[in-house]
């Protein structure tokens, strides 16, 4: 499955955390159509629909379900995955999954910055998101790949 990254998931470490392994080719994207706002009382933001906005982020191809379901588990029930229009780099279209607020998550004043939320709030977040990833049970890998294993946290 495609992804697009928007907001927190755009930290290398956080990332890397969440979905037990490094990314193999992410790919800056832009969403059109869209502004990124902090969340009311969090550290992370939503995507609100926005017109004349453009969103930059990354796009994750190819990722199989055992990531998706980490990723799942972290966002955990404030957010849907529904497709997104995005534009490449290079110009292509693509389409991607992005994770969506469900209605009635309300938006904070301001704008929500990657290398704000870093210096003022990823120490924290590491510890606990490592600690909220610990409970996550992976599903079974497919017939033929051998025994279900613990993710790492």
């Amino acid at each position: 499955m495609d992804l697009f990254f928007f907001g927190t998931l755009l930290d290398e470490d956080l990332c890397t955390l969440v979905c037990g392994r490094r990314l193999d080719d992410p790919r800056p994207a832009v969403a059109r159509g869209w502004r990124r706002l902090p969340i009311a009382g969090r550290t992370y933001p939503m995507l609100v629909p926005y017109p004349p906005g453009a969103v930059e982020g990354l796009l994750a191809p190819g990722l199989d379900d055992r990531v998706v379901a980490r990723l799942v588990h972290y966002e955990g029930p404030e957010y849907d995955l529904l497709p997104i229009a995005l534009t490449l780099a290079d110009g292509t279209k693509a389409t991607a999954h992005a994770f969506l607020c469900r209605p009635g998550v309300v938006a904070a004043p301001g704008v929500w910055r990657l290398e704000e939320w870093r210096r003022r709030h990823k120490p924290a977040s590491l510890a606990r998101i490592a600690r909220w990833m610990a409970g996550h049970k992976s599903p079974r890998p497919p017939a033929g790949e051998g025994a279900s294993v613990s993710e790492p946290g």
